[in-house]
């Protein structure tokens, strides 16, 4: 079986089935989600559904400092992840073989955990809130992480899949070769019928 080493390109790796449509419904209910919090951000934070008093305190947190970050409202970009998420985790994306793409989907998922323990440290610390549709939102965020990292990890390599690309390659290199020494007689050719012209 083929490993990293011997298939730099990753063509012979291939995901669990159960990838694309695991995370594909993690970013639609995270689209939901974070669209319900993009709205209260730009009407009003007491139209979300949640306590407005006690620990539990949904207005106080999404009205805070911290629900910008470099002045963007942390429910857009929330919204803007899943969204591109959602394009990293089509089933189109997931077919890709390339290693850059399978790790650049995972460095993503990981940034979003990143930004997580900020905004869950913000809010114990900073806020002394809680609002539950975050915590939805940051729940999603780890399952899409879990799930995209366990699909990074279990997906399985496929000979025959590594093989074909490496016979399309090799073929192709044969065909250069083929056409280098075509060229190369072809030249050898013309400069003797230029030197039988050139004596006569």
């Amino acid at each position: 079986m083929p490993s990293d080493a011997t298939d730099p390109g990753g063509y012979g790796w291939r995901p669990p089935r159960w990838a694309a449509p695991v995370t594909l419904v993690i970013c639609v209910f995270g689209i939901a989600v974070a669209s319900y919090l993009t709205y209260a951000h730009y009407t009003d934070a007491t139209n979300l559904a949640c306590s407005d008093s006690g620990t539990i305190n949904c207005a106080k947190v999404t009205t805070s400092a911290q629900s910008r970050f470099l002045g963007m409202p942390v429910a857009v970009l929330g919204l803007a992840y899943f969204v591109a998420m959602t394009a990293a985790c089509l089933p189109f994306a997931w077919r890709r073989h390339e290693r850059i793409v399978r790790l650049g989907r995972l460095a993503a998922a990981a940034g979003g955990i990143a930004m997580v323990l900020w905004l869950v440290y913000a809010e114990l610390f900073i806020i002394d809130a809680i609002c539950l549709w975050c915590t939805v939102v940051h729940g999603l965020s780890l399952l899409l992480f879990v799930a995209i990292a366990s699909a990074s990890v279990v997906g399985s390599s496929s000979p025959a899949l590594a093989e074909d690309f490496e016979d399309y390659y090799d073929d192709a290199d044969d065909a250069d070769d083929a056409d280098d020494e075509d060229e190369a007689d072809l030249a050898d050719q013309a400069d003797a019928q230029a030197g039988r012209v050139a004596g006569a």
